[in-house]
């Protein structure tokens, strides 16, 4: 045998010892919609086990979608913040949802794991044409305070959800920093969530305005998903390079920062377009549909010739999870109950 015979099969038996070697190490993770169907049985008779990934992260669950409350119980050795979206500030500064409140469900996760923090979402209805009128008045901000303390010994702060808070420096930045202030400062030690729409251009928001919230805040959520830049087929969830461009453009805060993961999709026929969840997905006949893989979103499709479903697969959501903690962030999920357990599995 000559010696180049001798280096080509070294060569060729080097690179099948790496493949096996890299094989062995890596983490199967299923990806036809079947195989997927089959782990989801697996996980469900499972424990939660620990985190994979140790970095902070926040969960909403809705009232309207139950799965939620089981899934957060099961799995809140997992989770360090809970969010249930149950109050609506409406135009009156009367507070609605107290009808929802799930007394047995704060029980139940505080006593699965101690350390969580329940963090109400408090969704303020604005009017554009009076919004700074609204939250210079001080009723608004004694609504909040007062729910705040209505549950003093069972919330740990709250989340703010207004579209509003988006669209700060087209309305007058400084009323609405200066609510969030007082509001922060009458919570006391509670904590204060804001969130913002991902970026879709470098100057969506002023520089000064971002310091101004993240100061005030304890987290930030970035609603990296809800994709808005569609052409009219795309289904487009939370495309990666978009995560990866968010990342990017906020390095230079040093706050806390929670980037989305959807664990919700859409389905699309001839004729409309609808959200789709993790149950329907796991009624779905395997047989009747082929998984495709979009390279250029990094993002899930399950297809035939009448319907396409977009909705996470495991690998859609080990990518953000990698690349979120690669930048040294945290992540949250809208919302608990439209995941399946295989994707609580994995985090």
């Amino acid at each position: 045998m000559s010696v180049f015979n001798i280096a080509l099969f070294g060569i060729i038996g080097a690179i099948l010892l790496y493949y096996l070697y890299v094989s062995s190490q890596s983490i199967s993770i299923p990806f036809e919609l079947q195989q997927i169907q089959e782990k989801e049985l697996e996980a469900r008779q499972k424990e939660s086990g620990n985190k994979n990934y140790q970095i902070p992260n926040f969960f909403f669950v809705t009232p309207w979608n139950k799965e939620g409350y089981r899934l957060t119980i099961k799995y809140a050795q997992k989770i360090d913040m809970v969010s249930p979206a149950w109050f609506s500030v409406r135009y009156n500064n009367v507070i609605d949802g107290k009808q929802v409140v799930n007394e047995q469900w704060m029980q139940e996760i505080v006593k699965a794991n101690p350390s969580i923090a329940i963090i109400p979402r408090v969704q303020i209805e604005l009017q554009e044409s009076s919004f700074i009128q609204q939250i210079n008045n001080p009723q608004l901000l004694e609504t909040i305070i007062n729910l705040v303390q209505q549950y003093q010994d069972k919330f740990h702060g709250i989340m703010i959800d207004t579209p509003y808070l988006s669209y700060i420096d087209a309305f007058d930045a400084q009323d609405i920093v200066k609510f969030l202030q007082k509001l922060k400062a009458k919570l006391n030690n509670k904590m204060l969530v804001l969130t913002l729409y991902g970026i879709y251009n470098p100057q969506q928001y002023k520089h000064s305005t971002l310091r101004k919230l993240f100061k005030i805040a304890d987290y930030t959520l970035i609603q990296t998903y809800d994709y808005q830049i569609q052409d009219e087929d795309d289904q487009l969830l939370s495309p990666y390079q978009w995560v990866q461009d968010n990342l990017e453009h906020f390095m230079t805060y040093k706050e806390k920062l929670l980037f989305g993961i959807p664990f919700y999709g859409f389905k699309k026929t001839e004729h409309d377009k609808t959200h789709f969840i993790g149950n329907e997905l796991l009624k779905l006949n395997a047989s009747n549909f082929i998984t495709e893989w979009d390279r250029s979103s990094s993002e899930c499709r399950y297809k035939n010739e009448l319907v396409s479903i977009s909705y996470p697969c495991p690998d859609f959501l080990v990518y953000r999870l990698e690349i979120i903690k690669e930048f040294g962030r945290g992540y949250f999920v809208w919302e608990g109950g439209q995941g399946i357990e295989l994707f609580y599995q994995l985090l």
